[in-house]
């Protein structure tokens, strides 16, 4: 038998896994023997065949343009979040210049609307049943009520939370169209004596997304806090 005949047999022999292990290992096979590039032919799920350049080619395409998503998709969130923060910096600067609980929920519920482009937004604050704010003003509830026992998980968690928020929990919070919102924030706030919850919804299933601003979110409840705090001083 010729030594061409024996080698055609031996390369015959080796099976896939061999030629897999074997190209694995030799990284630099085709550089070194480019020429077969042109001559290797992959199915294609048109039916025809390609040729190897050509399927890299492909491929390369192919992840080019998942990336180019992915480096769109994480500019428009880092755009959306910079808004937020904008946002979330005007409210700030409008309720800080207020002391009036219930004028200070007024404009926190125009700017909330008008600003975060939702539907509705409430605050419910769980504090001391001696308090003067309890029978005068809808936004306190005795921190002993069956209700607050609805917001445990997020109050404990002190982390706001996206679309988070059950039908029991919707109905206490926005009431009559607590069955329109589809989407929706819980921020929670926390003072010495009180907790409470900042809820805001939208009747748009994609209004709000988990990639939103978290940090931001929490920073507007701890100044929010601060906002509110003077109230149960001064009581």
């Amino acid at each position: 038998m010729s030594l061409k005949k024996k080698e055609n047999q031996a390369v015959e022999s080796l099976s896939e896994i061999s030629v897999v292990n074997y190209l694995r290992k030799k990284r630099d096979f085709f550089e070194k023997n480019y020429e077969i590039l042109s001559e290797l032919k992959i199915p294609h799920e048109s039916g025809t065949a390609v040729s190897l350049i050509e399927k890299q080619l492909f491929l390369l395409r192919e992840e080019n343009q998942k990336i180019n998503k992915q480096m769109c998709e994480l500019i428009e969130i880092a755009r959306q979040n910079n808004e937020l923060a904008l946002r979330m910096h005007q409210l700030i600067l409008t309720l800080m210049g207020d002391n009036n609980p219930s004028e200070t929920f007024s404009l926190m519920y125009e700017s909330l609307k008008k600003n975060f482009h939702a539907d509705k937004a409430v605050i419910r604050l769980f504090i001391n049943p001696g308090s003067i704010y309890i029978s005068t003003i809808d936004e306190f509830i005795r921190n002993d009520s069956d209700e607050k026992f609805l917001f445990n998980d997020v109050l404990k968690k002190k982390v706001p939370m996206i679309n988070a928020i059950d039908d029991e929990q919707q109905v206490f919070l926005f009431g009559k169209h607590g069955d329109s919102i589809k989407s929706s924030v819980s921020v929670p706030l926390h003072g010495a004596n009180w907790e409470g919850i900042l809820a805001i919804g939208s009747f748009d299933c994609e209004h709000f997304q988990p990639n939103m601003g978290i940090e931001l979110l929490c920073n507007f409840g701890e100044i929010l806090s601060l906002i509110i705090k003077p109230w149960f001083e001064e009581t």
